[in-house]
């Protein structure tokens, strides 16, 4: 089992990391907290399946409630959370900071399965 306290902060490594399952970067950690103050939220944030694209399964992020059924991931004055039954599909995902056109965003990235195409898009045909 994954426990909470071994988040991987990208690039650097801690001692105490053994499992290391998500890994959030410095700029995402600065664009949740900011995203955090702008809504004075402080709840948990939810990593969950978003549905399937055409490179893969896609992963969203939202406010949530932590549950008996989910990890807990503690990061630098936030927490993120994900349903136990996720761990081996985020193994190894990022959280990222993006640029959109409606402002700064984070992006959950995860380990690619090897086809490009899932064969859920017309366009990779």
């Amino acid at each position: 089992m994954i426990q909470a306290q071994t988040i991987k902060y990208s690039p650097y490594l801690t001692s105490n990391e053994v499992n290391q399952m998500v890994t959030v970067t410095p700029k995402a950690i600065e664009t949740i907290k900011a995203i955090l103050a702008e809504e004075k939220k402080n709840e948990p944030i939810r990593i969950f399946f978003g549905g399937q694209s055409c490179s893969g399964p896609a992963y969203m992020m939202g406010f949530d409630k932590l549950t008996e059924n989910d990890v807990e991931i503690k990061v630098d004055g936030f927490t993120l959370i994900h349903e136990k039954s996720l761990e081996e599909n985020l193994k190894d995902a990022v959280v990222d900071s993006v640029e959109t056109p409606q402002g700064p965003g984070v992006v959950i990235r995860v380990k690619s399965t090897g086809d490009s195409c899932s064969g859920g898009c017309a366009g990779c045909h």
